[in-house]
């Protein structure tokens, strides 16, 4: 039996989460889901409450057991409650009500309590590689095929026409980052036009050119040379290193 390895995947940004829902829908139609051990979306699962449209509070989807009352500029109130990966809204006298009543559990699910004005919706926020998720797999020709049939999947990043095997550590890496959160760095000397080697990440080993610097940010475009295209990458400052 292949062994299971990681693989980046390019897809639609904005869509990593219904993308991955129908890879692995597509692979159980094609009974191929036991040689898929999972898909990993570099990001946070968060609830976000709003009132009237603006952001109130995020909170892990996943973690203790929160409470949060939302109180409405007439006096009204709503208390939501997020426990063991789930999200829910306590019942309010009103015409209409919170809904749905059960609990959500999924990205994009939203309870809206429209008398009030007021929901919780659950989201990916801080996405370390927006447009990339990553696959373990044992991937062979029939697995390749089915996921790359997939709407809005782009491909695999690859070289010389064969996908690029991600380390194990890296995905823990990212994982121990998401966690942790991404701590400031030192401020590199970086121009447009320079030549840089990707250290981290799914591109780790890659090579570019910076085409855009965002100082405030930290962060860098870089032309990286992916499907025979110049595809842009956006990375942070220590995730690249000058090519001497």
């Amino acid at each position: 039996m292949a062994e299971s390895r990681w693989y980046t995947l390019h897809v639609q940004s904005g869509f990593e989460d219904r993308v991955r829902a129908n890879i692995v829908k597509a692979l159980q139609q094609e009974g191929l889901l036991d040689k898929v051990e999972e898909i990993f979306i570099p990001a946070n699962e968060r609830v976000v409450i709003k009132v009237a449209g603006k952001e109130k509070a995020v909170f892990p989807l996943k973690g203790e057991a929160v409470t949060y009352e939302v109180e409405t500029d007439d006096g009204k109130k709503v208390v939501f409650h997020i426990e063991n990966g789930k999200v829910w809204a306590e019942p309010v006298e009103t015409k209409k009500g919170c809904l749905p009543q059960k609990p959500i559990d999924r990205i994009g699910q939203k309870i809206k309590c429209p008398d009030l004005k007021a929901e919780a919706k659950i989201e990916l926020r801080d996405k370390l590689y927006p447009g990339y998720m990553f696959i373990k797999a044992e991937l062979d020709n029939r697995v390749r095929s089915t996921v790359r049939a997939v709407p809005r999947v782009l491909g695999f990043v690859s070289t010389g026409g064969e996908p690029v095997v991600v380390p194990e550590s890296e995905i823990v890496a990212m994982r121990e980052r998401l966690e942790k959160g991404v701590p400031k760095v030192t401020k590199l000397k970086f121009d447009r036009g320079d030549r840089v080697k990707i250290k981290e990440g799914p591109f780790i080993g890659f090579e570019g050119v910076i085409s855009e610097i965002d100082a405030e940010r930290e962060k860098v475009i870089v032309l990286v040379n992916i499907f025979d295209r110049q595809t842009p990458v956006e990375l942070e400052f220590d995730q690249i290193e000058k090519v001497s």
